[in-house]
């Protein structure tokens, strides 16, 4: 495509070079993440040779300079976990001697570019292999639920098993990997205050009040800290959500799942990323009768991570710490909700176009849809129900 920067073009003919294509032929397709991604053009790429074909998905970065200011580390942050902080969590799985099933499922990584305005990554293409994202018009089910968030269990556990191996260089990787969103900028007031406000005109008349207080009271600051505070800190996803894995499901009924977009990796709790992941991807109903057994599982599957790891759960992260978590972050969950369900149930022709124009101003969307107001309401009433709103 004539519009690509050569660089991505010369990349292609190396990873080719890499994998022994010799006398071969390139196509390069863009595809839609249908509304889902708002960093990068997405494309589809086949290098083939005879009878032999080599699929890859690969990223090229599309924002402007607004955006990169918001967003400052997205791109290397990506590059930095395939390339280093991966690979050390595949050899401390190694050493501890986990099975390749049991080990934390990402995609194949086969090169990047990290030279500023030309960044790219490219990868397995999981589409090609059977995966598929999940419909983010739908609600998780309980199979989805259990496999993304033993998934989330494994990235957490090996964050953990590399502080415990090298204290210092973890500690290094929890300053470098910031992921922060100025909340003072105008651009950032106008889109909160729209997004609030819309909200408080979708939420129904009889918890309009207490939703309205609920925000007046709001502490942007507090909102922050209790995020990114932990008994134990972690390495969160930061973006955990069911449009931002792939799944696959097999033939005895159960799904595997892959994690990618690994670009808001940040140093918080492990709450906060089982917190986004439930209010991005369920509705009232499946939290009515999953929520407090998944839960249950995260940490059940949590524990079982540290322990393949040869971590003691009780000495890293315990049940009495999991627990308190969830009741000082939870309160926040409203928050996130309110600001995460416009985006995740915009119809595919109102979000946000991926280009040098895309700022933070463009996610006050004029049009939400009647899912919007469905999902956000069910929030509402769960916060009714849990005594959080009154």
């Amino acid at each position: 495509m004539e519009n690509l920067n050569q660089s991505f073009k010369d990349l292609l003919d190396k990873i080719a070079k890499e994998q022994k294509f010799l006398d071969y032929k390139l196509d390069i397709k863009e595809i839609s993440s249908g509304g889902a991604n708002y960093t990068s053009k997405l494309f589809a790429v086949s290098i083939t040779e005879g009878s032999n074909t080599l699929r890859l998905f690969c990223k090229v970065a599309a924002i402007g300079e607004k955006m990169r200011a918001q967003l400052d580390k997205i791109y290397t942050t990506e590059h930095f976990f395939y390339t280093k902080l991966g690979k050390i969590y595949k050899n401390i799985e190694d050493q501890c001697g986990i099975p390749d099933q049991l080990k934390l499922n990402v995609s194949k990584y086969y090169g990047s570019i990290t030279e500023l305005n030309e960044e790219a990554m490219v990868l397995q293409d999981l589409v090609a292999a059977g995966y598929e994202a999940y419909d983010r018009f739908k609600s998780i089910d309980w199979p989805y639920a259990q496999a993304a968030t033993r998934e989330l269990a494994k990235l957490h556990a090996c964050a953990w098993a590399y502080g415990k191996q090298d204290p210092e260089g973890f500690d290094e990787i929890l300053k470098k990997l910031t992921f922060d969103i100025s909340m003072d900028g105008p651009e950032m007031k106008v889109y909160m205050t729209n997004m609030v406000e819309k909200a408080i005109a979708t939420v129904r008349e009889e918890n309009k009040e207490m939703f309205t207080k609920y925000f007046e009271s709001f502490n942007e600051e507090e909102y922050t800290a209790t995020h990114k505070r932990s008994r134990r800190l972690v390495l969160n996803h930061g973006d955990f959500r069911p449009s931002n894995l792939m799944h696959k499901y097999l033939d005895d009924g159960s799904v595997d799942i892959k994690v990618v977009d690994l670009q808001t990796l940040q140093g918080g709790s492990p709450v906060s990323d089982l917190i986004y992941f439930i209010f991005s991807g369920s509705d009232e109903k499946f939290r009515a009768q999953y929520f407090d057994k998944l839960l249950d599982h995260y940490y059940t599957e949590l524990s079982a991570a540290m322990k393949r790891l040869q971590l003691n759960p009780d000495e890293i992260f315990s049940r009495e710490d999991f627990d308190y978590e969830i009741n000082e972050k939870l309160p926040f969950g409203l928050t996130l909700a309110t600001f995460i369900i416009p985006v995740v149930t915009v119809e595919m022709e109102n979000a946000p176009q991926v280009d040098e124009s895309l700022d933070i101003s463009k996610f006050n969307l004029e049009k939400t849809s009647d899912l919007y107001a469905e999902r956000l309401n069910g929030v509402v009433n769960d916060y009714v129900k849990w005594g959080i709103l009154k």
